[in-house]
């Protein structure tokens, strides 16, 4: 988002839990938006953790990061694909 000059504003600061241990995150977004976002990586985790039972925890929040850029990518490269598509049909 784009700030006046001059103008400080203030980073929203969201409690927030992720397998199972409790983070306070800062950032710009609505609260909502990073308890959304929180919620995605959480159920992610606990999903992988589950799979995983015997795997360090934080191996399991690479798995983590792994998984969700994968979903990331796929995704960016199905828009990019419709894009062309609307495009070719304009």
């Amino acid at each position: 988002m784009a700030h006046a000059e001059g103008v400080k504003r203030e980073k929203t600061r969201v409690r927030v839990v992720i397998g199972g241990e409790e983070y306070v995150l800062r950032g710009d977004a609505p609260p909502e938006y990073i308890q959304q976002v929180a919620k995605i990586v959480d159920e992610t985790f606990s999903r992988l953790q589950a799979t995983y039972p015997n795997v360090p925890r934080h191996r399991v929040a690479i798995l983590t990061a792994m998984h969700l850029a994968d979903e990331i990518h796929r995704l960016r490269r199905e828009t990019d694909e419709l894009t062309k598509l609307l495009e070719e049909v304009k």
